[in-house]
């Protein structure tokens, strides 16, 4: 099968989309099916095929990314990535580069699977004027609209997709699949202390200290306010715990201001983007993942974390979705308020280094044990489907 991946981010950028769809490309191609990913750069004026990736020209712009493809319907790009002759269009943003994989589908006659990876509602939810907010987010909430009106197949990680879905005023079925992460490149112990004991130097981070991780965009919807402001009433310099923020994002400068207003920049570090080849280093010089969305999908960095053996302390989110891939006091940590997330903070912290290590093994073990193959053979089937769908449509 010949698949066309759109994606409008992918590495070296930090997300979890552009892990998704490494790891899914990766899958794809050891069962033998041919995979081409579109995505957009700020690093090219022109688009260029290299390595089975074809990156469009970009501009920076205000969305959840920080830039865009400048013009996805450029008919030389469209023209030359429809002449792959897919057999499914598969897109995972509805920004421009998603808009380009609707306009290659429609030339190449060729059904769509839509993968939903957010929320619009939370893209701009930081924007200081209410009313551009709720401007923004109706723009938002139609490109949302469009995908989900385009696809044969909607699938997403989590079921709160589906709870997306009808606050998009839309009556879709999500398909299900989960989420597997490359356990060979995700794993602690490929590292040494020494290795560790570098990445740790390099990023300012004290060799002896005890440090939470986050990685992803930096973004609204990832509620690391919750976070930042819990260190600063909870945890205390004699508590020897540091932060570290791994990526970028429109919170960025924010964040950045509210530590130095709460006065904790000596125990929270932020990396900036970082290459993604090195996130297996900067989770295994780490001790522990912290995630405070509340209402977000299954992260991938969050995955990642924990086939490095990291626990995961995880806020309690709405609907009782994501968290269930913790066991309580086994693999991590589900919290509610503040407080308790700085006393779990202070449990792992306390631990010994047998202990510590003991837990390293028992987090990466309890992580389910599939390789990529599985994610993707789940996707050949929804390919399928949506082939099957789309000849239906066609000959009624």
């Amino acid at each position: 099968m010949r698949i066309l991946i759109f994606t409008e981010v992918l590495a070296p950028y930090v997300c979890g989309i552009s892990s998704y769809v490494d790891v899914l490309k990766n899958g794809l191609e050891k069962l033998s099916h041919q995979v081409v990913i579109v995505t957009s750069s700020l690093h090219t004026q022109n688009a260029a095929f290299q390595n089975g990736i074809v990156r469009c020209p970009a501009k920076k712009t205000n969305n959840k990314y920080g830039f865009e493809c400048k013009n996805p319907s450029d008919a030389k790009t469209v023209e030359f990535i429809s002449s792959f002759k897919p057999d499914v269009i598969h897109i995972h943003t509805d920004t421009k580069i998603g808009y380009m994989g609707l306009l290659v589908a429609d030339k190449t006659g060729k059904p769509v699977v839509f993968t939903i990876h957010d929320f619009f509602m939370d893209r701009f939810a930081s924007d200081k004027s209410r009313m551009m907010w709720n401007v923004k987010t109706y723009f938002e909430k139609q490109h949302f609209r469009d995908m989900l009106d385009n696809a044969d197949v909607i699938t997403s990680s989590c079921s709160r997709a589906e709870i997306f879905v009808k606050k998009a005023d839309r009556k879709r079925k999500v398909m299900l699949i989960r989420s597997t992460t490359d356990t060979q490149k995700f794993d602690y112990r490929s590292s040494t202390k020494a290795s560790n004991k570098k990445i740790r130097s390099k990023l300012g981070l004290s060799p002896k200290a005890t440090v939470a991780v986050f990685a992803g965009k930096l973004t609204v919807e990832k509620n690391l306010e919750f976070v930042i402001t819990a260190f600063a009433k909870h945890i205390k310099k004699s508590d020897n715990i540091q932060l570290l923020i791994v990526g970028d994002g429109s919170e960025t400068n924010y964040l950045k201001g509210l530590c130095k207003t709460l006065k904790v920049n000596d125990t929270v570090f932020f990396s900036g983007s970082v290459a993604n080849s090195i996130m297996p280093d900067i989770y295994s010089a780490c001790d522990i993942y912290v995630c405070s969305s509340d209402d977000g999908l299954v992260s991938m960095s969050f995955l990642e974390a924990m086939a490095c053996g990291l626990p995961v302390l995880v806020k309690e989110d709405k609907e009782h979705i994501v968290h269930k891939t913790i066991k309580h006091g086994v693999n991590g940590f589900v919290y509610k308020k503040k407080s308790e997330f700085a006393k779990y903070l202070k449990t792992l912290s306390s631990l010994d280094y047998s202990k510590k290590k003991r837990i390293k093994q028992i987090v990466r073990d309890s992580l389910v044990t599939e390789d990529d193959t599985k994610m993707a053979e789940q996707y050949v089937r929804a390919y399928e489907i949506a082939i099957m769908k789309y000849k239906n449509k066609r000959y009624k």
